[in-house]
């Protein structure tokens, strides 16, 4: 008979009815509490009237423009440095006069760099000397050998006529033969000596030219660094080097100064220009020729970018702003302005002004008057800004009236309800 095996094992449920019906309760609690939140996210909001702001939007000329600050500057400054270092010995004026180029400012002194330049100056003429010894000398032998020229010259004309004479008497039997061959001999050799010394004179004479211009042109060297030494113990006294206001001139007795530091500056009183400090933001967009404008004594002042100083100190660079007309007559140099840089030309946009929305919304939203107490959120899409609108690109229309003031306290809700 066929044996009966053991009972087959039953495997429990995973799951149980009870543990699937805490399940769907829990994704129902998920889904319901998603609703609430989003119900209550949209519930509006009740808000005081007195503490809200609200302008219109509006369709205008913008123009992105942006404010910093400048200083007035003299147009031409003229920085006045050590050409040699040394300690302050004395001081000839005082800062903020006028002075003439070449006024003496403040004297130096640098034992050291004098006693090495009298040492050089020493040197120097020493070797001059020389060389002018040495000019003396091949000048002398030139004429030495230039009159021995002419000695021999002198002596080949006696034996000449003597020659010639015993040549005309030998012809005639009057003169022995023994003297005019000796007439004749010495005539050849004052003849040939005549012509040594000729050949010696103007080689010698091409010779002591090239050398002589050779120590001319040492010469003329060395006291060109004569007078560089001259001039580089006269420096120890500091001169304006142009005429003008003199500033930032505030010398101590004693005080050191290094070589080719600056001791002061100098106006040439030709005009100003503005120095102004732009965030490192702007660096791309600011240009040479772009316009400026500032308000003086209720006047507006046109002024143009000439520089743009590309370097960046703590994220800040700096530019050059010139008067388009002749700055104000009682401007001042040193004077403080405010400076509204145009970093475009003006385009009909929608604008709406700026406000502390802005600072809650991040320029994403704003919340739009559809009845006198009644305010949607709407999102909307900004472009550039200026210091009183921002460019509205999409998402409001001109005639529009929207919330400027702070969306802090309502800032989660998508509707507000305003109270009279």
């Amino acid at each position: 008979m066929k044996q009966v095996g053991m009972d087959k094992r039953i495997e429990k449920k995973k799951w149980s009815q009870t543990k699937t019906l805490y399940l769907i309760g829990f994704i129902a609690f998920v889904v319901l509490s998603g609703f609430g939140i989003n119900v209550i996210n949209k519930k509006t909001y009740k808000v005081d009237g007195s503490r809200i702001t609200v302008k219109t939007v509006t369709e205008g000329d913008f123009q992105d423009v942006i404010l910093i600050d400048g200083d007035v500057q003299p147009i031409n400054l003229v920085l006045v440095n050590t050409m040699e270092g040394g300690t302050v010995d004395e001081i000839f004026v005082e800062d903020g006069i006028l002075v003439e180029k070449g006024t003496p400012l403040v004297k130096l002194n640098n034992s050291a760099a004098t006693l090495s330049y009298m040492n050089q100056e020493t040197a120097i003429i020493e070797q001059i000397n020389n060389l002018r010894s040495l000019k003396l000398s091949l000048e002398k032998d030139q004429r030495d050998l230039s009159e021995s020229l002419i000695d021999s010259e002198n002596s080949l004309a006696d034996v000449a006529r003597a020659y010639k004479i015993d040549s005309v008497l030998y012809s005639k039997d009057i003169v022995a033969k023994n003297d005019f061959t000796n007439s004749k001999e010495s005539y050849k050799y004052q003849q040939k000596k005549r012509d040594f010394t000729d050949k010696n004179v103007k080689n010698s004479k091409r010779n002591n030219l090239t050398q002589i211009q050779q120590i001319n042109r040492s010469i003329s060297l060395m006291q060109r660094n004569l007078e560089f030494i001259h001039a580089s113990i006269d420096k120890m006294l500091v001169r304006a080097p142009v005429s003008g206001m003199l500033s930032s001139f505030d010398p101590v007795i004693g005080e050191s100064y290094s070589r080719n530091q600056s001791v002061a500056k100098i106006d040439v009183q030709s005009g100003f220009k503005i120095r102004g400090q732009v965030d490192e933001y702007y660096l791309s967009m600011v240009k040479p020729g772009q316009l400026a404008r500032f308000s003086f004594d209720g006047v507006l002042i046109d002024l143009k970018v000439k520089k743009v100083l590309s370097e960046v100190v703590n994220r800040r660079f700096e530019i050059e702003l010139i008067f388009v007309n002749d700055p104000p007559k009682s401007i001042t140099n040193g004077q403080s302005l405010q400076v509204r840089l145009e970093l475009s030309k003006a385009q009909k946009s929608i604008l709406i002004p700026r406000g502390s929305y802005f600072q809650s919304s991040g320029g994403q939203y704003v919340f739009v008057l559809t009845a006198e107490d009644e305010a949607y959120k709407r999102f909307i899409k900004l472009g550039n800004q200026n210091p009183s609108y921002y460019q509205v690109l999409e998402g409001l229309e001109k005639g529009e009236k929207i919330i400027t003031s702070s969306y802090d306290e309502f800032k989660n809700y998508e509707s507000i309800k305003i109270n009279k």
